[in-house]
């Protein structure tokens, strides 16, 4: 091999490894520019799915504050034992003045008729609760349309436990948004009391009838279901619960 013939090799293996760099340096601008391709996809789906997760937190935080509620203080009760006033530190929901005429529905022992789900509009308005002393709610004047009662139920927070109708602030609150189909926010704030998730398993049987109803005839013919149901299981000694000794100053207060 002559001096030519070794200078043309070697000029040919020079630029075959100049366009063997330039090869490898375009696989590698290809290559980064797919991983940064891949980052940003990464990212926008991470975006996307942070997004799609505070909407759903915002869906179930709307739906677990759906109806707004409030409380009518006489200001008779112990403040350390009012579930209504522990609500109120939760923020879920408003103390009221007696004065104050509510447009909702009041849960009262006045009322005429039982609350239900034909009482959606008045629902759209809120839920009210009157907050006083059992032992003094014959002195209770408060006086509206929209006072609604409640059928039959017992107790299950530690003051009146067992005790029929004798329902805490909460209690009340959740039995109303249940009838009125509204039982995720009820079971909600309850759930803010340590005991509070044993007021629809002790009312099962109760509410099981009562879940089916429309409207207060419905209601009225379901209590009595309940309460022939009731009367049995009591006289075989199958009732779900027992009922606690208390004092008369554990009866006449309202939680």
């Amino acid at each position: 091999m002559n001096n030519k013939q070794r200078y043309q090799n070697w000029k040919k293996a020079r630029s075959d490894k100049r366009d063997q760099k330039q090869q490898q340096g375009q696989q590698q601008q290809i290559s980064m520019h797919q991983l940064q391709q891949l980052n940003n996809q990464q990212s926008n789906s991470q975006d996307e799915s942070d997004d799609e997760d505070q909407q759903q937190m915002a869906k179930t935080e709307e739906r677990l504050n759906d109806v707004k509620l409030f409380m009518i203080d006489y200001g008779q009760c112990d403040v350390k034992k009012c579930t209504g006033r522990k609500m109120e530190r939760f923020k879920l929901l408003t103390a009221i003045k007696p004065k104050v005429k509510f447009q909702g529905i009041i849960v009262s022992a006045n009322g005429k008729k039982y609350v239900s789900k034909e009482d959606e509009e008045l629902l759209q308005k809120g839920i009210c609760v009157i907050d006083c002393s059992w032992a003094k709610i014959d002195e209770i004047t408060y006086v509206s349309p929209n006072e609604r009662l409640l059928p039959h139920m017992v107790a299950v927070n530690p003051v009146n436990f067992g005790k029929q109708f004798k329902l805490s602030c909460v209690e009340a609150i959740a039995a109303t948004l249940a009838l009125c189909g509204r039982r995720e926010q009820a079971d909600f704030i309850l759930s803010k009391f340590t005991w509070g998730e044993n007021f629809f398993k002790i009312n099962k049987d109760a509410f099981d009838l009562y879940s089916e109803c429309q409207n207060d005839k419905e209601l009225k013919i379901a209590e009595q279901k309940y309460l022939e149901m009731a009367q049995k299981k009591e006289n075989t000694g199958q009732r779900n619960y027992d009922m606690p000794s208390s004092s008369d100053e554990e009866e006449n207060q309202i939680q």
